[in-house]
């Protein structure tokens, strides 16, 4: 994957574990036992990464974000 590819990173702080991300984009999301976020480290692909876009749009508490370059 090229590096000027978008990742999907999460806010700790922000989350709640309502998990709906996981559901949204379960590429590149799984949940914990908690129904915590864990969000894999590699840039998206063009198919995660609308899967990316979709999760963090959805998240009711704006835990999910994209970063890096845009294309």
């Amino acid at each position: 994957m090229s590096a000027d590819r978008r990742r999907l990173v999460v806010d700790p702080v922000a989350c709640e574990g309502i998990g709906m991300c996981a559901h949204l984009a379960p590429d590149l999301v799984r949940v914990d036992t908690w129904g915590y976020p864990i969000v894999t480290a590699a840039p998206a692909s063009t198919g995660e990464e609308r899967q990316a876009v979709r999760a963090a749009a959805a998240c009711p508490r704006r835990a999910l974000l994209l970063v890096g370059p845009r294309r």
